[in-house]
């Protein structure tokens, strides 16, 4: 899906080899326990995908 909406330039800076970025149309849900001190998701669960504007 994502191939499928490709951007024209990247919404963040990021060297990262092979890294392609999609305009941002879909959104991921998502559930979690908890964020680490880091900043991580902690038990994270992909719960599946949907458009951004409804």
């Amino acid at each position: 899906m994502l191939n499928a909406i490709p951007a024209e330039t990247p919404a963040a800076a990021l060297r990262r080899k092979g890294a392609v970025f999609a305009r941002p149309l879909l959104v991921a849900d998502v559930e979690y326990r908890a964020w680490t001190q880091d900043g991580k998701l902690r038990h994270a669960s992909y719960k599946g995908l949907r458009s951004a504007q409804g």
